[in-house]
């Protein structure tokens, strides 16, 4: 006998095939996690004050990065003070700068977004890793500016909803030496940080651009970046396909097999973030609904979820549900993981 609520996956009923067992009796009525009304329950789970300086940052580097474009006076004093203000934060707090990366927030400044996310999860990956403060700067430069070179293509990779023709990926291909030139002779910041920049399309095997670097050869920062600018355009949205969930992104990198990316580092994001990341949407053995609250890093498939609705349909709003941790309670696991593409996001224009 199953219990009612309990939602029974595709493998689950494969498994029990294979058992030779022909039918299952259930309490319950089938149920489609889809029919579930995902707009009521979404909530970002940060508060205002650290929402609002993400958000100022968005505007503050918009606002550099459209002087750069236009070839505006742009000093490298003004980089360096963003960077320091951004390592700062992010080192007092590590799990609500996740939150913000992982909200859901949505705005047609995506580039700008995903420097910002970039310096944000490279600061705690370089961190957790061991990076001294000054070199923990320094990646946070880097990864803010890797992929400045992008506004001095003549198209907008963002605003198109089809695919690149071939001429449009070779040009894109330029953009590294692009915004390597920009951090080393127009911004004038350190070798260190212009090089990192350059190097965040090389990858692990050898296969990446501008040189075709491979393993050791590629700066750690650079690999670094190279992990986390991966992740964060899987989970940003484009008007040509919608940002995937975060489990699905993390299935995507491990699924790599060590050839796009440096392993040690994969490994620290799966560590950071866990296999279902703060934020992250999921349905709960019970039937319940929750979002991911915290991670457990002994125990990446059992993490801390805050519930939303509980399996009598009760929900719970404004954060004010129980925090399961399922590395402590064993009597349940997550069942399925729920895309939260119906529900409704936050945005900022």
């Amino acid at each position: 006998m199953f219990q009612e609520e309990l939602r029974l996956e595709r493998k689950t009923l494969e498994r029990l095939r294979g058992w030779k067992i022909q039918g299952v009796e259930t309490e319950g009525e089938l149920q489609r996690v889809t029919d579930i009304p995902l707009e009521k329950i979404w909530n970002s789970s940060v508060d205002n004050e650290s929402f609002s300086y993400y958000i100022s940052n968005i505007n503050r580097i918009d606002e550099i990065f459209t002087r750069i474009c236009g070839m505006e006076n742009v000093s490298k004093h003004e980089i360096e003070e963003l960077a320091s203000s951004i390592t700062d934060t992010v080192e007092a707090d590590q799990k609500t700068a996740i939150r913000l990366v992982l909200a859901g927030i949505t705005t047609r400044k995506t580039y700008v977004k995903g420097a910002l996310d970039s310096g944000i999860l490279s600061l705690i990956i370089g961190s957790r890793i061991g990076n001294t403060k000054h070199e923990l700067f320094q990646l946070c430069c880097a990864a803010l500016l890797h992929d400045v070179g992008m506004r001095r293509i003549h198209f907008d990779t963002t605003e198109l909803n089809r695919k690149l023709s071939a001429k449009e990926r070779k040009s894109l291909k330029l953009h590294p030496i692009q915004s390597y030139r920009i951090a080393n002779e127009e911004l004038r910041l350190p070798n260190e940080i212009a090089r990192t920049v350059l190097q965040h399309h090389e990858r692990w095997d050898g296969e990446g651009y501008p040189r075709g670097l491979k393993g050791a050869d590629i700066l750690f920062n650079a690999r670094i970046i190279a992990v986390v600018d991966a992740f964060v355009a899987m989970i940003s949205e484009r008007l040509w396909r919608r940002s995937m969930i975060g489990y699905g992104v993390i299935k995507a990198i491990l699924g790599d097999n060590q050839r796009k990316f440096d392993p040690e580092i994969v490994r620290e994001l799966i560590r950071i973030l866990g296999l279902y990341p703060i934020g992250s949407l999921v349905q709960l053995s019970d039937g319940s609904i929750g979002r991911v609250y915290g991670t457990n890093e002994n125990t990446p498939l059992r993490p801390e979820v805050l519930i939303l609705i509980d399996g009598t349909g009760a929900e719970f709003r404004d954060g004010t549900g129980p925090i399961v941790d399922l590395h402590n309670d064993k009597s349940l696991f997550i069942a399925n993981v729920v895309n939260p593409g119906s529900a409704k996001s936050m945005s900022k224009k």
